[in-house]
């Protein structure tokens, strides 16, 4: 398992890539993601825009992003944003973390958390994250359980990691305080929340998997069940999981290739799916 700090590079080298060019891959809010291929798409989204359509403001926003200039990205998206765009307040916000505007950590803070507040899993793993920076982990699992619950495999797989109880050490929540108890250490609820991680093929939470089943991490050791885990993260391209599961001189890269056709069968993993260790 990786440590706090580690987890935390992880992740933040997965966020660098939520910028407003995965956009045509990903969702955005209510809106779909138009192409502008010439000015004449240009003029009929800027006239939709400034008839105050909010998904024109978003399109216009991303389409001055691709153009690289930032700031009136940042005009039109924040435009969208004000009409309840959540994903156009999360573009903002990664305009200001990744300095294509200027450095202003209140306006950044403000969209972020417009934008989790809104329930878009993308800033609510953002705003995680800084809570980790700052060493409130109580607030970042709060975060991570609001994406997670959406079905945010990568959200599932950092919640998961939080509560692994050997690497929270001696806790002692006050009596009643109930966020503290609810997110206090628990393997159970790890399993549960990197199982479902795991099924929907995130290959760092299937290596979790395999490394709990070896080291008896919330439930028995198993050789077989370590192995099938260890073999489903290799197939998903997994560095670790590759090496481990095939020990030979060859560059893990060379590798990837043969593991991705040795696909695992589902039907012999076991997983933890008890949703009633989250009332505990």
């Amino acid at each position: 398992m990786f440590t706090l700090k580690a987890l935390l590079r992880l992740a933040l080298l997965s966020l660098c890539l939520l910028s407003s060019f995965t956009l045509q891959a990903a969702k955005a809010g209510p809106c779909a993601v138009l192409e502008v291929a010439d000015e004449a798409a240009e003029s009929s989204l800027a006239s939709a825009a400034n008839g105050g359509d909010a998904c024109a403001q978003f399109n216009l926003g991303f389409w001055h992003y691709g153009q690289q200039d930032y700031s009136r990205a940042e005009h039109w998206y924040a435009k969208a944003a004000k009409q309840g765009n959540a994903r156009a307040a999360f573009e903002i916000a990664i305009l200001y973390r990744d300095d294509l505007l200027t450095d202003d950590a209140e306006q950044r803070q403000h969209w972020l958390q417009q934008a989790a507040e809104q329930g878009l899993d993308l800033a609510q793993i953002e705003l995680a994250l800084d809570f980790i920076e700052a060493q409130d982990q109580l607030s970042a699992m709060h975060w991570f359980e609001q994406a997670a619950a959406q079905g945010n495999a990568q959200a599932q797989y950092l919640l998961g990691e939080q509560y692994w109880s050997d690497q929270r050490g001696v806790e002692d929540a006050a009596e009643g305080d109930v966020r503290a108890m609810r997110y206090s250490g628990s393997d159970a609820k790890a399993l549960y929340w990197t199982c479902l991680a795991a099924e929907q093929d995130y290959p760092a939470a299937q290596y979790a998997m395999s490394e709990a089943y070896s080291n008896g991490r919330g439930l028995p050791v198993s050789r077989a069940q370590r192995q099938l885990w260890l073999q489903k993260a290799a197939a998903n391209g997994h560095e670790e999981a590759i090496l481990s599961a095939d020990p030979s001189a060859e560059p893990w890269y060379s590798r990837t290739e043969q593991w991705l056709q040795r696909q695992v069968d589902r039907s012999v993993i076991s997983c933890p799916h008890d949703s009633q260790v989250l009332a505990q």
